[in-house]
C-alpha cells in the first residue's frame, strides 16, 4: 500500500529527530528506575535511577538520573537491637565545610552506614532539625506506635548536595508534613 504524504512527513520527521520511529525522551520525562540488588557501581558510587533497599531493615530507596539519593521510605520504621553506632562514610557527595554525613534512616533505626543511606547535611540540619523529627519516631516506636516515613531529597541542577528534604510521616495514621532547607 502506498504512503500518503501525511505518513510520509511523520516518518521524515521521526528519522530527522534520529528516531525512526523510536520514543524519544523529552525534557519532563523520566526515565523508568529498575530495582538493584546492589546499588554501587564498580567506583563505589550509587548508579542511576535505581531502586534499591537498605540497611538492618531494608528500607527503601531510589536514586535520580545522576544517581542521587532521592528518595527514603517505609512503611514500618523500625529500632535496631544494636546498642553500640556503626562507623559511617564520612565521604558523602557535594560535602562543604561544615557538612555532616547525614542518615536518612538514622543509625539508631538500622539505616546503613554507606552512601546508599548518606547525604551531606548542614550540621544544624543533622544536629537539631532532623534529629528532632528522628526522636519523634524513636518515641512514638517506643510507645508501639506505627511509624511510617517518606523523605524527598531535592537538589539544585546538577548540584550532588542536597538543597531540601521534604519530610512526610505517619504515626498510627496521624500525618505530619516538614521541609528542611539544608
Amino acid at each position: 500500500m502506498p504512503k500518503t504524504s501525511v505518513q510520509q512527513q511523520y516518518i521524515d520527521a521521526m528519522d530527522e529527530m534520529g528516531g525512526g520511529g523510536s520514543r524519544i525522551e523529552g525534557p519532563g520525562e523520566v526515565p523508568e528506575k529498575t530495582f538493584a540488588d546492589n546499588p554501587f557501581d564498580d567506583t563505589g558510587k550509587l548508579i542511576p535511577n535505581a531502586k534499591y533497599k537498605a540497611g538492618e531493615h531494608q528500607y527503601n530507596y531510589e536514586t535520580d538520573q545522576l544517581g542521587r539519593i532521592e528518595k527514603f521510605s517505609t512503611d514500618e520504621l523500625k529500632l535496631t537491637a544494636r546498642d553500640e553506632r556503626l562507623p559511617h562514610d564520612a565521604n558523602t557527595p557535594g560535602k562543604v565545610t561544615g557538612d555532616h554525613a547525614g542518615h536518612l534512616a538514622g543509625d539508631r533505626f538500622g539505616g546503613s552506614p554507606e552512601i546508599d543511606n548518606l547525604v551531606s547535611q548542614s550540621s544544624n540540619v543533622n544536629l537539631s532539625k532532623y534529629k528532632k523529627i528522628e526522636n519523634q519516631w524513636a518515641a512514638a516506636i517506643k510507645e508501639g506506635k506505627q511509624v511510617k516515613v517518606n523523605v524527598e531529597v531535592k537538589y539544585e541542577g546538577d548540584d550532588l548536595r542536597p538543597s531540601k528534604f521534604i519530610i512526610d510521616y505517619e504515626i498510627d495514621g496521624e500525618f505530619f508534613s516538614k521541609d528542611l532547607l539544608n
